[in-house]
C-alpha cells in the first residue's frame, strides 16, 4: 500500500466512529422502505438493494426520478442486477435522508 492509503486507514481506525454509525443509521432507515430488502455492503459506499416493483431496472430508475431520486438501474452493473437498483452513500447525511424519503414515496406510487 502506498503511503497515503496507510495513513487514510490510519485516520479511518482512529476518527471513523463518527462515519460509521452514520452509515449504519443510514442503512436502518433504507431497511425501513417497504418493498426493499438489501444485504449490508461489505465496506462500499453504495448499496444494491432488490426491490418489490414488477419492473425492469431501467424503468424503475426513470419513475424514481420524477420524485426527485437519482439512482442507478442494478441491470448496468450484470446481469444478476436486473430487480435492484445502485444507491450511493457518497452525500451528506441530509440527502441520504431525504433520498430515503422520495424513494420510499416513489415505490409506493409505482405499486
Amino acid at each position: 500500500m502506498n503511503s497515503a492509503v496507510q495513513r487514510a486507514a490510519l485516520t479511518a481506525v482512529g476518527d471513523g466512529d463518527e462515519d460509521v454509525r452514520a452509515v449504519a443509521a443510514d442503512q436502518r432507515a433504507l431497511a425501513g422502505v417497504p418493498g426493499i430488502r438489501f444485504e449490508e455492503p461489505e465496506g462500499a459506499f453504495c448499496a444494491l438493494p432488490s426491490y418489490d416493483v414488477d419492473l425492469p431496472s431501467a424503468q424503475v430508475v426513470a419513475a424514481l426520478r420524477e420524485h426527485g431520486v437519482a439512482v442507478r438501474p442494478g441491470s448496468e452493473f450484470d446481469a444478476r442486477g436486473e430487480g435492484h437498483l445502485r444507491l450511493s452513500y457518497a452525500a451528506s447525511p441530509e440527502s441520504i435522508t431525504e433520498g430515503v424519503r422520495r424513494l420510499a414515496r416513489g415505490l409506493s406510487a409505482l405499486r
